[in-house]
């Protein structure tokens, strides 16, 4: 319901080591589009390293190829010892759609296996906007085709 934050959380079991995933996520957002093309046309930085809180991204994906969205985002808190990292979005298309786009991933190990936890804080700009399970959904495709790559490239942390 428009003017109420609703979270959306999905757990993820990944192959690569989560220190691994956790860093090149944090640190390397504009390889996005060359890494998965069909998901992320651009990730430009305008303010900041791109890595650190207060730095500011602009975003230009594929929720539904062809179909390209935009979002600005800024990176709100990151907590490198427990790999937790919180990026806001707002503006663009999906400012259109929330007023509230909050996502947190935490990568962890559990059970001996390694896991990235995605939590969505959302809220709607008004009751016509559907429940964003294409965001969920694109959420769970990035973070699986992410780490497919990440697990066979050869990539230093």
């Amino acid at each position: 319901m428009a003017g109420e934050v609703a979270t959306f959380e999905v757990e993820i079991e990944i192959k690569t080591p989560v220190q691994k995933f956790f860093n090149i996520y944090a640190d390397h957002v504009t390889l996005l589009p060359q890494v998965l093309p069909d998901m992320f046309k651009s990730t430009t930085v305008v303010k900041g390293d791109g890595k650190s809180v207060g730095s500011i991204v602009d975003w230009e994906y594929m929720l539904e190829p062809p179909t390209v969205e935009s979002a600005r985002q800024t990176i709100e808190a990151i907590d490198e010892e427990n790999m937790v990292l919180t990026k806001r979005f707002y503006g663009g298309d999906l400012g259109k759609k929330f007023h509230t786009y909050r996502a947190t991933l935490k990568a962890y190990k559990k059970g001996g296996k390694d896991y990235v936890k995605w939590s969505l804080d959302i809220e709607k700009t008004h009751d016509e906007i559907l429940e964003p399970h294409d965001y969920m959904e694109f959420v769970e495709k990035f973070t699986k085709e992410f780490d497919s790559h990440l697990a066979n490239a050869n990539i230093a942390v």
